[in-house]
């Protein structure tokens, strides 16, 4: 079975910066496990400015500081597989993957950094009857069906939000030419906050605050949404031929529940100083932080490689 020194799951922003951190530490053997085409997670995604500080000493758009992770990271001499899914973590760390080129494997590290992340949850947890008609989807998807494949999820768009991820997605589909006909705000206390105010300034975005859809219509095709006011009840109706969802986010713990790992109510592991109930086994990145980590998980991912790094040189070498 291969040994590796650090074995880092997933190659976002926090396992890229980790992976680098570490290498420059001088940890020799260090293995990026990460189960899309490529690496960059979603840096890959969000194209507007707002990383990567902490890199470069400026903020650069999310592929741009993705660029520089992967390329410092293969120039360090780093290993990474991708298309590759992990299926397993034991308490012993032994890291059970599969791939298209070597089926199922085995591998031992002796440091492992969870950098997996967090997924969208499923629409089955919102009250819109989703399969009911085609044009909706969900925050991410659309965001990956823009930036990363270039086509429109629609041409009148409704956007059902409670972050400024939402308010970044309506002012792309803007400017790449489609019309937000609203974004339905619905946060328990408003999201557009004094800094979210230059995303929107000059486009023009109707927001509708303390409100829900209470129905659909349309044929094959969503056509049109019922929107109530929470406040005074009143209802109007909006036509539109696509809705975006909000649908909130949870770990990506699936890999590690056989290494029985402590795990809040919430499903995120329970960490001191990055290290989760297994020692030698860490965790740093939205996998912790959710969607409020987007834009910090890659300083925390260099932060956990210099502690890794520390530790092992403490223990292992």
């Amino acid at each position: 079975m291969l040994q590796y020194d650090l074995v880092i799951i997933g190659g976002g922003a926090a396992g890229l910066s980790a992976g680098v951190t570490a290498l420059k530490n001088g940890i020799k053997k260090v293995l990026i496990l990460e189960k899309n085409e490529d690496l960059g997670g979603n840096l890959n995604l969000f194209i507007h400015k707002g990383f990567g500080k902490y890199y470069l000493n400026e903020i650069v758009t999310g592929p741009e500081l993705a660029s520089f992770l992967v390329r410092d990271y293969k120039s360090l001499n780093g290993e990474f597989k991708v298309n590759t899914q992990v299926l397993e973590v034991t308490k012993d760390k032994v890291i059970v993957y599969v791939n298209p080129n070597e089926g199922m494997k085995e591998i031992k590290a002796n440091a492992i950094i969870l950098a997996t992340g967090c997924r969208e949850k499923f629409t089955g947890n919102i009250v819109v009857p989703v399969h009911k008609y085609t044009g909706i989807f969900t925050l991410v998807s659309a965001h990956r069906l823009i930036n990363l494949h270039g086509f429109l999820p629609g041409k009148e768009v409704i956007i059902v939000g409670k972050n400024k991820w939402a308010l970044l997605l309506a002012r792309r589909l803007l400017i790449e030419g489609a019309n937000v006909k609203a974004i339905i705000d619905n946060s328990s206390s408003g999201f557009v906050s004094e800094d979210e105010t230059e995303i929107i300034d000059g486009f023009n975005i109707n927001i509708i605050k303390n409100s829900r859809i209470i129905e659909l219509y349309g044929n094959e095709r969503i056509e049109r949404v019922v929107i109530q006011s929470l406040d005074s009840g009143e209802v109007e109706t909006v036509d539109c031929d696509s809705l975006i969802l909000t649908v909130g986010y949870y770990p990506e713990v699936d890999c590690i529940r056989k290494a029985n790992i402590e795990l809040d109510e919430e499903l995120v592991p329970e960490v001191v100083d990055y290290e989760t109930s297994i020692k030698g086994v860490y965790a740093t990145g939205t996998i912790l932080n959710g969607e409020s980590g987007f834009e910090i998980s890659g300083e925390e991912g260099a932060k956990v490689g210099k502690i890794v790094s520390d530790y092992l040189k403490k223990y292992v070498y």
